[in-house]
């Protein structure tokens, strides 16, 4: 599976990054909302992952314009974050439903979730 994680916090990103590869998965990282957009119209992961709290543009407002891109093929988007899961499932909510994924388990638990959400 083709997984783009969205993270300002480059230590998370390279920890995700390199469990979802050990996994088998092709993965690219963002460490920043802007040019996220190209990215995806460009590579076409099946998975986007969207740190809801990010400056200048968070997660939920990202999962927004990306779900205004015409692709041949629109990729699952799901949040995290390190925010409390009432917190979390309420941003969730208010960006339209999206599923969402909490940072505050286990590196191969949250992989676990990426890979069954990207199915």
């Amino acid at each position: 599976m083709k997984i783009l994680l969205v993270d300002d916090d480059p230590d998370i990103l390279d920890m995700m990054s390199r469990m979802l590869v050990h996994r088998g998965h092709e993965v690219q990282t963002c460490a920043t909302p802007f040019g996220v957009s190209a990215t995806i119209v460009r590579d076409l992961p099946d998975i986007v992952v969207l740190d809801v709290m990010m400056p200048g543009l968070g997660g939920s407002a990202l999962a927004s314009l990306i779900g205004k891109l015409e692709l041949p093929h629109a990729p699952k988007v799901v949040l995290w974050s390190a925010m409390d899961d009432v917190a979390l499932s309420e941003a969730a909510t208010e960006a339209g439903g999206l599923p969402y994924v909490s940072k505050g388990m286990r590196a191969s638990e949250i992989a676990a979730a990426i890979e069954k959400l990207g199915r």
